[in-house]
């Protein structure tokens, strides 16, 4: 004895509802990421501290560590800011630039965060990360959106059989 769903036509699935979605700085992971860095920063100093005053070794260490340091600083990853839009067939990054047309990939599920790469039609990708807590009510939603079949983005061909000669 089965339990049957009827048969409406409308695959929840494969037609994931219009939802926008606030972007919001990921506290904990530019904690992790700080903790990181300065955990590095302590092995480069306890390193070059301990180690021979000839060894070039640690200094290497130590400036790999700052420039990755700068680098994150730079790129400022994962704080921008804004909103995201699925109205049922397009993907839209709205920010105080203007609204950004594109596709979204996810690259990281973690069930209350999603690490996603937009790829804006100006030929820039960005990587936002989807915090949970940003929005509870509207999560599914979005998470249905992402992971929904057909988000990919396929490159159409021409269907018209080559004509012979």
């Amino acid at each position: 004895m089965g339990f049957e769903l009827p048969d409406t036509g409308f695959n929840p699935q494969a037609h994931a509802p219009a939802v926008t979605y606030p972007l919001s700085r990921p506290r904990l992971l530019l904690g992790v990421l700080v903790l990181v860095l300065c955990l590095a920063l302590c092995v480069d100093l306890a390193w070059l501290a301990l180690g021979s005053v000839a060894d070039w070794r640690p200094w290497v260490g130590l400036l790999a560590t700052a420039g990755v340091a700068a680098w994150c600083v730079w790129q400022a990853p994962l704080t921008v800011s804004g909103s995201l839009s699925w109205d049922g067939h397009d993907w839209w990054w709205e920010n105080a630039a203007g609204p950004q047309h594109g596709s979204i990939q996810a690259r990281l599920d973690t069930q209350s965060g999603l690490l996603v790469r937009m790829a804006v039609d100006a030929g820039t990708s960005h990587w936002l990360w989807l915090s949970q807590a940003s929005e509870p009510g509207r999560w599914l939603a979005l998470r249905r959106a992402i992971h929904a079949p057909g988000q990919t983005q396929v490159i159409a061909t021409s269907s018209a059989p080559a004509p012979h000669s």
